[in-house]
């Protein structure tokens, strides 16, 4: 077999067994033919293998492709404009606007795409897909193959900065995912087809501990034959043979390629076709956040985009010594009975915030800081946040995120993120105020007498089981809300909101304010960061948040214990501005804060509030002492959307209740589904409507009781990083348990009662409990 025979054997196989019989006749036949380590090392298998997901590893690969279709650019060039960065590049090569793909035309996304491709063919299964990358960049020589491709941990990309590639090993992780990898390449000008095959060989027990990664060369070198009359242009393909693909099956979705693609590619630099033979369709990679901000491409199932309740345009804030931060978020429709988790189609709803770098998710963060930590509890599903790490500085980078993309590093960096990311999220009125409808629509109504006699028994309960609860006076709602006047909403005291009122913008404007009382002055003390609301008349078009230079609005601080860190885009007439006070400043130094609006040939338009700074607040004491809150306990089915909201699993065996602190109200919400509970209540209800009412009613109230002892009992945890995350997690499963088993003694207690309630005895006087 020659070299041509070979290689146009590799290029039409379309299955594993059509690849292997190739080989085996090439190797056969072919006396120089030999197998050489994989990154010229022995000992490779471990850096191969680092990746532990197949779809993470095709990611690479196709990252790889973008960094080809660069450098081919780049040489089209001349290098010129010199590119500090990938979005750079390709802003200045291939013409895609600054703010994403989502600027550009369907026609021109697709054009684009095609220069970069990703097939999935049939292959034998699901487990042995055949999957090939193909791009059009600048394609590589027989004698470049070895130190670039195959190579690992090599310096190809370190000092080229308009290349998202670095530490030269991601592409690599494909041949641990697949039996057998086919390489071939064409450079430009060049006459010749270079190609190798690559695959996992055993070596003898005896000798070693295990196998590793290895491709086949003729005479010491990748093989190579003649173009002529081949249709193969200029570039690189990849074919992976035997890939196992079972994780990412599905046709669309956060289980299929296409999902991963977009999620994972969250705002690329440039399209990627995806060509899924498998599923019969092709389509555009545009990215989900391109998606987010209304792109839609041919096979789109929203060709209108999505809908939105709210969205936050890029806020860039300074985190100190790493450099600044870019925040970003969209917060989707209501979830519906046919669209229960509408994040589901942008990114993992279980892990809604990502951290990406040159576009790409390097990391994401849980939906309990959203639920916990910003105080969201019932926006977890259709709230996606994205933080731009592309200007944070090299060590902060370093600092932060891990070689293979897939994870971040906890620490000090990561906490910061976490940090300013729920600072932005608090202070953004419209969430709140989206949070309360959407808590609002989720509770069932109940009678007010009825809650305000279980409140009554709960109380009485929970002396009888030593906790030293106050008597039924003022609720802690009340109580947070008299605290949450002087200052910021903190914990568990965001206060509600009305919906913000249409700000009639006017050219030229005619108005600018600082919403804060004018009888006031704004409090800082040292270190705080505070976030102040602007609203004005004028057009977005008025202010830039990334160029002040560029910005019509402008802020002057009078003193210099406060300074201005960052502001927000300005959309509706509305924007927040950044300030901090800093660690220097001292107790009673006063200054005044201006906002300056510029308007060609007119007056400018002001509007100013004087700060002052205050003493640090104490830290609150820990207090033994039970504050009753107001209670509510909520039914909640299968088919009701609460159950989404809740992040409930289908399993009905699998969950009792939950709970949620909001506002001074503690709610339990409770599955009708739990067998404990549905088989006495329908056994009650046959006899009589009212008795399965009361039995419901204390099954709640015992409920109740107990979370509120479950969280009397709780250290207050931090969420400080990835491990800590585990930890919350490990923790999250021992109280879905304890509910469990709790519930289940609710249910028998409960029933037991309303048979005494039958008896004749009344279980709620005062002699009773």
């Amino acid at each position: 077999m020659t070299n041509r025979e070979f290689f146009v054997a590799l290029q039409s196989a379309g299955t594993l067994a059509d690849a292997l019989t190739a080989v085996d006749e090439y190797t056969d036949v072919t006396n120089e033919a030999s197998w050489v380590p994989v990154g010229n090392r022995e000992n490779n298998r471990g850096t191969i293998e680092a990746s532990g997901d197949p779809g993470r590893a095709v990611i690479e690969r196709v990252t790889n492709g973008i960094d080809a279709v660069l450098e081919a650019e780049h040489v089209a060039h001349g290098g010129i404009p010199a590119c500090k960065s990938p979005r750079e590049a390709a802003t200045s090569w291939l013409n895609v606007p600054p703010n994403g793909l989502s600027q550009m035309s369907q026609q021109e996304r697709q054009r684009l795409a095609h220069r970069v491709t990703l097939t999935i063919l049939p292959g034998d299964t699901k487990e042995a897909r055949v999957l090939e990358v193909r791009d059009l960049g600048t394609g590589l020589t027989q004698e470049e193959i070895p130190r670039t491709i195959l190579s690992l941990n090599e310096s190809n990309k370190m000092q080229k900065h308009y290349l998202a590639g670095a530490y030269g090993q991601g592409g690599s992780a494909t041949f641990a995912a697949s039996t057998l990898t086919f390489i071939a390449s064409r450079a430009a000008k060049s006459n010749e087809i270079a190609f190798t095959v690559v695959r996992f060989r055993d070596l003898p027990p005896e000798q070693y501990k295990t196998g590793h990664y290895v491709y086949l060369v003729a005479a010491g070198k990748v093989i190579a034959t003649a173009v002529d009359d081949l249709e193969f242009p200029v570039g690189t393909l990849v074919r992976h043979f035997g890939y196992d693909l079972s994780g990412y099956d599905g046709a669309l979705g956060p289980g299929s390629v296409y999902g991963l693609l977009n999620q994972t590619l969250f705002d690329p630099v440039m399209p990627v076709w995806l060509d899924n033979q498998v599923r019969k369709y092709r389509r555009v990679i545009k990215g989900s956040r391109n998606a987010l901000n209304g792109a839609v491409d041919e096979g789109d199932e929203r060709q209108s985009g999505p809908t939105l309740s709210h969205q936050m345009r890029m806020l860039y804030i300074p985190i100190g010594e790493y450099g600044r931060i870019g925040v970003e978020y969209w917060v989707l429709e209501a979830p519906t009975k046919t669209n229960r988790k509408p994040s589901a189609a942008y990114v993992n709803p279980a892990r809604p915030i990502l951290l990406t770098l040159n576009g790409q998710a390097q990391a994401e963060l849980p939906s309990s800081l959203i639920r916990k930590d910003a105080e969201l509890p019932y926006l977890t599903q259709r709230l996606v946040c994205h933080v731009d790490c592309n200007s944070l500085t090299p060590a902060a980078l370093r600092q932060l995120f891990v070689s293979n993309r897939e994870g971040a590093r906890s620490g000090n960096l990561l906490q910061s993120i976490r940090n300013e990311l729920i600072n932005v999220l608090i202070h953004d009125d419209e969430l709140t105020r989206l949070n309360d409808e959407a808590r609002n629509a989720t509770l069932k109504e109940r009678d007010e007498s009825d809650v305000m006699e279980a409140r009554k028994i709960v109380a009485k309960m929970l002396r009888l089981h030593g906790v030293d609860v106050p008597e039924a006076g003022m609720s802690g709602a009340a109580t947070q809300q008299e605290g949450a006047q002087k200052g910021e909403p903190r914990t568990g005291q965001h206060r509600k909101r009305k919906p913000l009122e249409p700000i009639e913008l006017h050219e030229p404007p005619t108005r600018i304010k600082i919403v804060w009382s004018e009888d006031s002055e704004i409090p800082f003390y040292a270190e705080q960061r505070r976030y102040l609301r602007i609203e004005t008349d004028a057009e977005s078009s008025y202010h830039s948040a990334t160029d002040p230079h560029a910005s019509r609005i402008n802020f002057i601080v009078s003193d210099g214990e406060v300074a201005l860190r960052a502001s927000s885009p300005l959309q509706g007439g509305r924007m927040r501005a950044v300030f901090d006070c800093l660690p220097s400043a001292k107790v009673d130094g006063r200054g005044t804060i201006r906002v300056e609006l510029s308007r060609p040939g007119l007056p400018a338009l002001s509007d100013e509030r004087e700060f002052v700074v205050v003493n640090q607040p104490l830290p609150k004491p820990d207090e033994k002492k039970v504050t009753l809150p107001q209670i509510n306990f909520v039914p909640v089915a299968i088919t009701d959307e609460a159950w989404t909201t809740l992040e409930w699993p289908e399993d009905t065996n699998a969950i009792a209740s939950s709970a949620i602190d909001e506002q001074g109200v503690h709610t339990v919400y409770y599955s009708t589904e739990f067998p404990a509970f549905k088989s006495r209540f329908s056994t009650f209800e046959k006899r009589s409507p009212d008795l399965a009412k009361s039995f419901e009613k204390r099954y709640g109230i015992w409920l109740v009781v107990h979370s509120l002892l479950y969280k009397h009992q709780q250290p207050e945890r931090a969420n400080t990083d990835n491990e800590s995350e585990e930890a919350e997690e490990k923790q999250a499963e021992t109280e879905r348990s304890e509910r469990i088993r709790v519930a289940t003694l609710s249910a028998m207690i409960a029933a037991r009662e309303m048979q005494l309630v039958e008896a004749g005895i009344n279980l709620d006087s005062e002699d009773t409990a």
